[in-house]
C-alpha cells in the first residue's frame, strides 16, 4: 500500500510555510501524514503549522540532516517524501513520485523550478538551471527527461522509509549536503530516478550576499564531508588556475580567457530563454560569484575535514 509521510524541516519559516502546507494538503494523492520538524522557531512558524492537521516535532540537532532523520524515525508510513518550507509542490507532486517506484529503485526525485521577483533573484534562478551553474546536478534544475541520477534534492525526494533506516538514515551532523550523502549510500542497493513530472517551486528569495553565503556553505559541506564528484571540478580548476599565476602567467591568462569564453557561451544560451538584454550582464556576475564562493568554501571544508575540525 502506497502510504506516504511528508516531512518538512523548518526553522523560522513563517514567510513561506503557509503556501507550502496549502500545496501539500491539496495533492491529487493525499499524504497520510505531514510532519513538521521544527528547529525551535522564534517566529510564527508553529502557529501556522497548527492551522493544518500536521504532526509537529522539535529537533535539537540544529542541522538539516538531524531534522530529516528525526522525521524519518517518527514517520509511520511506507514512503517518506521531503520538501522544504520555502517550496510549493505542484498538485500532482506526490502522485508522480510514488508511481515511479519499483523493486530496483530506492529513490525518486523531481525538478526544482526557482521563482523570484527581482532581477537578481531571476538571474540566480536562470544561472542555477544550467550545466555551468549546477555541474549537471538536478539541484535547482528542471531536466526534460526521466533519467537515473546519482543524487536528488532534499526538497523534492521520496524514499521507502525502511530503505533509509536500513542504511543508517541521514547523518545528523550535516547542515549541508545531507541529501548527497544519503543518496550516495542508497546507490549501493538500487537506482535513483529523476522524473520531470514531479515539480516543486522554490522561492529563490535571496539577495546577492545571501546567495554567496549559501554557495560557500554548499562548497564547505562538500569539501568537509569529502563528497567528490563532478561538482568538485570547479574548485579544483580554480586552484590550478591560481597556481598557474605563479608558475606561468601565460597559462594563467589563457585559462582566464577560456573561463570567460565559457561564461559568454552559457550567457547567450540563457539569454535565448530569458529574452531580456539585462541578463547579458547579470548572469556572468552570478556565475562568477557562485564559482568563487563555492571554491573558497570547498577548500576551507577540505582543510577543516582533514584537520579534524581545527583550523
Amino acid at each position: 500500500m502506497n502510504t506516504i509521510s511528508v516531512i518538512i524541516p523548518v526553522k523560522n519559516g513563517e514567510a513561506n510555510l503557509d503556501s507550502c502546507l496549502n500545496a501539500v494538503f491539496n495533492q491529487t494523492l493525499k499524504p497520510n501524514e505531514v510532519i513538521i520538524v521544527d528547529g525551535h522557531s522564534t517566529d510564527k512558524t508553529i502557529e501556522i503549522a497548527q492551522k493544518y492537521p500536521t504532526k509537529i516535532i522539535f529537533e535539537d540537532y540544529g542541522t538539516v540532516g538531524g531534522a530529516r532523520q528525526l522525521g524519518v524515525q517518527k514517520a509511520e508510513n511506507k514512503f517518506v517524501a521531503f520538501t522544504d518550507a520555502d517550496c510549493i509542490p505542484n498538485p500532482d507532486w506526490l502522485e508522480n513520485l510514488v508511481k515511479e517506484f519499483s523493486d530496483d529503485i530506492v529513490g525518486v526525485g523531481g525538478g526544482i523550478q526557482n521563482i523570484g521577483k527581482g532581477i537578481w533573484e531571476k538571474s540566480i534562478a536562470y544561472a542555477l538551471d544550467s550545466f555551468l551553474g549546477s555541474a549537471n546536478s538536478v539541484q535547482d534544475r528542471v531536466l526534460k527527461n526521466k533519467q537515473f541520477v546519482k543524487s536528488i534534492s532534499g526538497c523534492n525526494s521520496m524514499y521507502r522509509r525502511d530503505d533509509v533506516l536500513k542504511i543508517g538514515g541521514y547523518n545528523t551532523s550535516y547542515s549541508m549536503n545531507e541529501d548527497t550523502d544519503l543518496n550516495k549510500r542508497l546507490l549501493k542497493f538500487g537506482k535513483i530516478l529523476y522524473t520531470p513530472d514531479a515539480i516543486v517551486l522554490h522561492n529563490q528569495d535571496r539577495n546577492l550576499t545571501q546567495f554567496v553565503k549559501r554557495m560557500y556553505s554548499f562548497g564547505f559541506g562538500r569539501g568537509k564531508n569529502k563528497l567528490f564528484d563532478l561538482q568538485t571540478i570547479p574548485p579544483v580548476a580554480a586552484l590550478f588556475t591560481v597556481i598557474c599565476l605563479f608558475i606561468s602567467p601565460q597559462i594563467f591568462l589563457l585559462l582566464l580567457l577560456l573561463y570567460f569564453a565559457v561564461l559568454v557561451f552559457f550567457d547567450f544560451l540563457i539569454l535565448s530563454k530569458a529574452k531580456s538584454i539585462v541578463y547579458l550582464f547579470t548572469i556572468p556576475i552570478i556565475f562568477i560569484l557562485e564559482h568563487v564562493s563555492y571554491s573558497f568554501g570547498f577548500w576551507r571544508g577540505i582543510i577543516k575535514g582533514y584537520s579534524g575540525g581545527k583550523i
